[in-house]
């Protein structure tokens, strides 16, 4: 396998684990930085525990590569958690989700200034007709939007953008092991402005699961993309979750979208599918300016 197609497959696993986080997030419905207190400290423990396992003995010498590059995706990686979490509880899941949508854009910006990469030109398309897609789905009327919760959906995206060209900037170095101090930092933050959330066993069973399980293999899968594909290419595949989130809210939490969401929805996932399956074929890699 090419690692151009190990990069896309590996991203686009990661973002099919962690799009039912936004499901688990709305069905908690708790405080904001209760739930990061535990979803920090279960993700660090859920990562450490997987990287461990693949790296054994070699786990300090992984950390120590990282460097500075890795502090940064660790700082990026932490606000942008509090800001994604705040933001689905203030603006709800869709617009969150919608709005997030936009760092394949801002990673673009990223890397053409930090890392002077050009974009293929099925990469420019793709984003143009999944602008088109989100933009059917934002200019649909729904009740609860909020601006503040809007700003944070894109200060996160953009966070997450700088996380994934920062982690493209070193290919040869796996970024995976800088998560565990960013999702520690997530979990001292909420730990001293919010504590322990008052769950129910059910609830607590969930979020054990989620946070300690599948987040920390969906963003040890997301965070290698970067090491064989653009930053550009990984915040597009980030666009599986605009479309798969609602879908997960809408089947069991019953709040069904428009027909113009799932119109713009189906364009989205068209798109990705296209791009994925042209640059599979391809198997080349990003050229740089």
């Amino acid at each position: 396998m090419r690692d151009r197609q190990k990069g896309l497959l590996l991203t686009t696993l990661g973002m099919l684990v962690i799009s039912p986080d936004a499901l688990v997030l709305r069905w908690l419905a708790g405080d904001a930085m209760q739930i990061l207190a535990w979803r920090g400290l279960l993700m660090a423990l859920g990562l450490s525990l997987l990287l461990t396992w693949r790296y054994r003995t070699e786990l300090p010498v992984a950390f120590h590569r990282c460097g500075w590059t890795g502090l940064g995706c660790a700082l990026c990686y932490c606000f942008s958690t509090l800001c994604f979490v705040h933001a689905m509880g203030l603006a709800g899941a869709a617009s969150t989700l919608l709005i997030f949508s936009l760092s394949p854009l801002i990673a673009a910006a990223l890397a053409w200034v930090w890392l002077g990469e050009r974009l293929a030109l099925r990469t420019l398309m793709a984003i143009m007709v999944c602008l088109g897609g989100v933009l059917l789905i934002v200019v649909d009327e729904s009740p609860g939007s909020s601006l503040s919760g809007n700003l944070l959906a894109l200060v996160a995206a953009t966070l997450l953008a700088g996380n994934f060209t920062l982690a493209r900037s070193q290919p040869a170095v796996d970024m995976s092991p800088a998560l565990i101090p960013g999702a520690l930092l997530v979990s001292l933050l909420g730990f001293v402005f919010g504590g322990t959330p008052d769950f129910a066993v059910q609830q607590w069973l969930v979020l054990v699961v989620m946070a300690g399980v599948l987040l920390p293999l969906a963003f040890m899968l997301i965070q290698l993309g970067p090491r064989w594909i653009s930053a550009t290419e990984v915040g597009l595949l980030l666009l599986l979750e605009v479309v798969l989130g609602p879908l997960w809210v809408w089947w069991l939490l019953d709040e069904a979208p428009s027909g113009q969401v799932l119109l713009g929805g189906t364009i989205i996932l068209l798109a990705l599918c296209g791009h994925s399956l042209l640059g599979w074929r391809s198997g080349s890699r990003p050229l740089a300016a």
